[in-house]
């Protein structure tokens, strides 16, 4: 830094080691002319010697300051602008001090631009998740309403039973709405909303199990966890995960053949620090083609397409909250024969990325 400082000074302390020369000699010539003495004359040639050294060395600083300081104040009275940065090192820096602020500068408009950026597609997100939500979930509602309308008139009590469990079951596609929703608009605010501890992961798969068990029995599916190990153990955020298995498990049930008396298997694999959770279903599987995309926002995919209740946001929430948590989540298929999602726990501590929220 000092270098830096006296690079950048170094024709004024040129011109002021030349002037001080060129002063102790008029000097010198004025006494050993006047015999000792120094004539008012010689003064004042002294002090003008020095004033011209000095202005010469001012004005070549100024020169090669003049063009960076009029861009600062050009910028500064265009504080919209997100270019200064580029600006400035277009006008070649001549000094270690004007290369140091250029840098700055272009990493400050850099960091800006990346979150504009990052909070205009956030944005945009939410709008056509939104949109999207709104969509769906007119049709549970207006399906609630026309079932209300024909329980009404039924006076079986069997047929009334079937109507309220389909009011039931539209009103569980509701629900589940309304937590995407939920979940989608605190993702912005994951750091604030996260709490990392241990887990057992066997023990949070039986309770999420326990959990959907209405569905598993209306479906006629069954659950079967495959694990070496009685506990085992993992670092992470228990109501982020339990969302994460949540949606793969609904998606496993959802594109599984319904009221065969399939198998939805639950593999977990701890080996040393690492361990890995895979659920796997025997259903439709998914396409090749569509197999890299399953986890970009509103991709619904083939299968999508048969699916009233298909959003394409599950996996992609559940892949960003993975993401923040600083976990893997994978996916294998073979169309006909089942899909497996895995979620790989990679270390034995949490570190996800949640300070660039």
């Amino acid at each position: 830094m000092v270098k830096t400082y006296l690079r950048d000074r170094a024709w004024l302390m040129i011109f002021s080691f030349l002037g001080t020369g060129f002063v102790v000699a008029a000097a010198w010539l004025g006494v050993f002319e006047n015999e000792g003495g120094v004539s008012g004359d010689n003064i004042l040639y002294v002090f003008i010697l020095m004033a011209a050294f000095l202005v010469a060395g001012f004005a070549i600083d100024y020169g090669r300051q003049r063009s960076f300081l009029l861009q600062l104040k050009r910028h500064q009275l265009d504080v919209s602008s997100m270019q200064t940065g580029e600006a400035l090192k277009a006008y070649q820096p001549q000094t270690g001090e004007q290369r140091i602020w250029t840098a700055l500068i272009s990493e400050i408009n850099k960091e800006y631009r990346e979150r504009l950026a990052r909070f205009s597609r956030q944005r945009k997100q939410h709008v056509d998740f939104t949109n999207q939500w709104i969509h769906h979930m007119k049709t549970p509602v207006s399906v609630i309403s026309l079932l209300i309308q024909e329980g009404k008139k039924q006076s079986d009590i069997t047929s009334l039973r079937t109507v309220l469990g389909e009011i039931e079951e539209e009103n569980e596609r509701f629900r589940r709405g309304l937590d995407m929703m939920l979940h989608m608009a605190r993702l912005d605010h994951f750091a604030i909303d996260l709490k990392p501890e241990k887990i057992d992961v066997i023990r949070l798969l039986r309770e999420i199990i326990n959990e959907e068990k209405r569905q598993f029995i209306k479906r006629r599916l069954f659950p079967k966890l495959q694990t070496a190990d009685d506990s085992v153990i993992i670092y992470s955020d228990k109501k982020w995960l339990t969302v994460v298995f949540q949606q793969i498990i609904y998606n496993a049930l959802k594109y599984s053949p319904q009221n065969k008396g399939e198998e939805i298997v639950f593999a977990v694999e701890k080996k040393g620090d690492q361990t890995a959770v895979s659920i796997i279903d025997r259903g439709i599987g998914i396409p090749a083609h569509d197999l890299p995309r399953i986890f970009n926002p509103f991709f619904t995919g083939e299968n999508g397409r048969t699916q009233k209740e298909a959003t394409g946001m599950g996996l992609y929430l559940s892949k960003e909250i993975c993401g923040h948590l600083g976990h893997e989540l994978s996916a294998l298929s073979e169309p006909g024969k089942g899909t497996a999602v895995t979620v790989a726990f990679s270390s034995s501590t949490l570190h996800g990325n949640v300070t660039k929220l």
